[in-house]
């Protein structure tokens, strides 16, 4: 197998390629990908590590979506051509449905890791002094890269490590002396030691120069820490950033006693989306805007399925938007000049009597003339529910449709069918959901890195990340 040296990797712990010193991949799971590492040899001036070698898409096992390469970087593994990115598993192409991850069933703590199903999670940076996400050598992991002699171009005497450790550099031969030659190198010369107050170190371990290490304290004053600030023995503080701690709008601590200022927002509000100092939109249901029918504005750029009204209302019939009204007919408008008819708003119209010589529906139905009125039937008139006229001046009672079908559900009076809700009547922002009438309804996909199902069906929500 050919081995490839992630560069990037490399220069996160100062490693020179010529040297092949790098931190120790080990055995950490990425993903539920198993990662070996081949052992490299050390000795007083070369460090204790391995190699970080970087894996393919097929020696991972991964079928699609972002994978970690078990080296701090990210490689793609495409899209699947049937089926759903973590169907089959994490990364796998399958037609079951795919839960994500969240970076802390993963145990991620850093940097950016696939969720198993075609999806990125973003596990943030690392805030501890001397860390770094993949310090030590786990990918994802934050840790402490440490230093070496070789690294401090020593051959001598004890050293800081740089991680709260010492490193042990040997010793010199013969009437060579640890610092005759410069700090932590062999040679003839005398060596005179430094002083913490000599060279104004605050705190940490020091190399006097001689082969010793010097402890210059621990009294740095909270938030400060010793090195905090990027310089070794001095007591500083690192403040965080806007981008670190996942915010775009607002004011937040800078976690060194002051605030920082992560500015406005260009869409969305701050905060708006539900998630503190963050830009975004929070999106309003139809029950919110008063909305009983037809297509809204959600308020953040979509539109809302409201549903449909049942008959006889009709959306917006008068000119009210999305709200289900009737507009009732006339006996003029139905052409009847006798008996009882529906206004076609649940009420009746009476459209007055024949002459004594005239019967009403003996020509027409609910028109006068001469002759016989045979009256209609539920049946005959092809009717499920509700009441209707018989033509003859008289109403005919059709029944109750049984559940979960209404009567003229369909926008057709007195027939029995099933009302479907929308997404929004069955409170789904998300995936598909049954809609009451034995089919699916795709209530659309979640935005940004929000999951469907995270925290309820289908609805959308951010997987919860690491404490």
């Amino acid at each position: 197998m050919e081995l490839r040296i992630v560069f990037a990797a490399l220069a996160i712990f100062g490693c020179a390629v010529a040297t092949t010193s790098c931190a120790v991949v080990g055995s950490y799971d990425f993903d539920g990908y198993a990662l070996s590492s081949t052992p490299a040899t050390s000795d007083a001036s070369t460090p204790d590590s391995t190699v970080c070698i970087s894996r393919t898409c097929a020696e991972l096992g991964a079928e699609c979506g972002p994978v970690s390469d078990g080296c701090n970087a990210r490689i793609d593994c495409g899209s699947c051509e049937a089926g759903i990115c973590g169907g089959g598993g994490p990364n796998k192409c399958g037609a079951d449905f795919c839960s994500p991850r969240s970076c802390a069933d993963i145990g991620a703590s850093c940097g950016e890791i696939s969720d198993g199903c075609g999806g990125t999670l973003d596990c943030g940076a690392c805030t501890t002094a001397a860390t770094s996400c993949a310090g030590n050598g786990v990918a994802n992991k934050c840790g402490c890269p440490k230093s070496t002699c070789e690294a401090q171009n020593a051959n001598c005497g004890m050293l800081p490590d740089g991680c709260g450790g010492t490193l042990d550099c040997k010793s010199c031969t013969g009437t060579d002396v640890c610092g005759g030659a410069g700090a932590n190198r062999c040679g003839a010369t005398p060596c005179v030691a430094k002083t913490c107050a000599g060279v104004g170190a605050q705190c940490g371990p020091l190399s006097d120069g001689c082969g010793k290490v010097l402890d210059c304290g621990s009294g740095c004053a909270a938030p400060m820490t010793c090195g905090g600030a990027g310089t070794p023995n001095h007591c500083g503080c690192k403040p965080t950033t806007c981008l670190m701690q996942g915010k775009n709008c607002g004011t937040i601590p800078n976690g060194c006693g002051a605030m920082l200022d992560c500015g406005p927002c260009a869409s969305g509000t701050c905060g708006g989306g539900g998630t503190t100092n963050v830009c975004g939109c929070a999106p309003k249901t139809c029950t919110a805007l008063g909305a009983a029918c037809g297509l809204a504005d959600d308020g953040c750029g979509a539109k809302l399925d409201c549903g449909t009204c049942p008959a006889p209302a009709q959306c917006g019939a008068n000119g009210m938007a999305n709200k289900c009204t009737c507009v009732p007919s006339t006996c003029a408008a139905q052409k009847a000049t006798c008996g009882m008819i529906p206004d076609g708003c649940g009420n009746m119209l009476n459209c007055g009597m024949c002459k004594p010589t005239e019967m009403c529906g003996a020509t027409s139905v609910n028109q006068c003339g001469i002759g016989l009125c045979v009256p209609k039937t539920c049946l005959l008139l092809g009717l499920d529910c509700g009441d209707i006229q018989d033509g003859c001046g008289h109403t005919l009672h059709c029944g109750m449709c049984p559940m979960p079908k209404v009567c003229g559900a369909s926008g057709v009076a007195n027939k029995c069918a099933c009302a479907p809700k929308s997404c929004d009547q069955l409170n789904a922002d998300c995936g598909m959901v049954d809609n009451g009438c034995g089919a699916l309804v795709n209530c659309g996909a979640c935005m940004g890195k929000e999951v469907c199902g995270a925290k309820e069906p289908n609805r959308c929500g951010k997987p919860k990340g690491p404490n």
